[in-house]
């Protein structure tokens, strides 16, 4: 190889070197390999008074016939209908969730056992009149509902409450975020990331199971809602700092 010829390869093996150095330079967030970044989560809660309930009303009837059982069940839920009609209720805000027709065996191992059939129906009830909760429970089981499941109240539009805390929990992160980079000797220059970690959904779940007998038409109900429900928001932001 000429003398030419090295220097030539030499040039070229310094232009690499010089080129690969750049790129590590630029892959490196700092010159002694520090963090630039401050990871931070932060959790916010917005309360707002609930506007609705949702229920659910189940109404059970027992033949020796599984089509008498069910014409019952179904002449009993009709008599449901028009009360919560009467009570205020829109039909759009009633649904069938569950109509099963199970045999059945009672006094089993005795002279009186015996096969009947059991027609049981599920009604999901919302009510827009939150102060109509009881007044509502009364009707459906004075028209010959069984029982009474699951009484919640809920936010009917709970995305107003969810965007406040969002921005509270942006807001909280950020102080965090500044205090931190502080207390190192540095300052937060922008965001990198930011990542929903997870949500509540405003309800309060009164009454888990609540049975009633069907003797219970004149019974008094007092369903007293809460104050408020909470909403709250968990976020993970990563802060850029310089």
């Amino acid at each position: 190889m000429t003398r030419r010829t090295w220097m030539v390869a030499l040039v070229v093996v310094a232009v690499l070197v010089v080129a690969f150095g750049a790129r590590a330079m630029a892959d490196d967030p700092d010159d002694d390999g520090a963090a630039r970044s401050i990871s931070v989560t932060s959790t916010a809660t917005v309360g707002s008074q609930p506007d609705q309930a949702s229920l659910r009303l189940g109404i059970e009837t027992t033949a020796d016939d599984s089509a008498d059982a069910l014409a019952a069940n179904g002449a009993i839920g009709d008599d449901v209908l028009a009360a919560l009609t009467a009570a205020g209720i829109d039909a759009d805000d009633v649904q069938t969730e569950r109509l099963d027709v199970d045999r059945r065996t009672i006094d089993r191992r005795t002279p009186q056992e015996r096969t009947v059939y059991v027609a049981d129906t599920t009604l999901g009830v919302t009510v827009r009149d939150i102060d109509s909760v009881g007044a509502v429970i009364e009707a459906a089981v004075g028209a010959g509902a069984t029982s009474v499941r699951d009484v919640r109240f809920e936010v009917a539009d709970p995305s107003q409450a969810r965007t406040q805390a969002l921005e509270q929990a942006v807001d909280g992160a950020r102080a965090k975020a500044d205090a931190m980079a502080a207390a190192a000797g540095t300052s937060v220059t922008g965001v990198e990331r930011i990542v929903e970690e997870g949500a509540s959904r405003p309800v309060y779940e009164q009454y888990r199971a609540t049975a009633l007998s069907a003797g219970a038409a004149d019974a008094s109900f007092s369903v007293v809602p809460p104050d408020e429900l909470d909403t709250s928001v968990t976020i993970t932001v990563v802060w850029a700092i310089g």
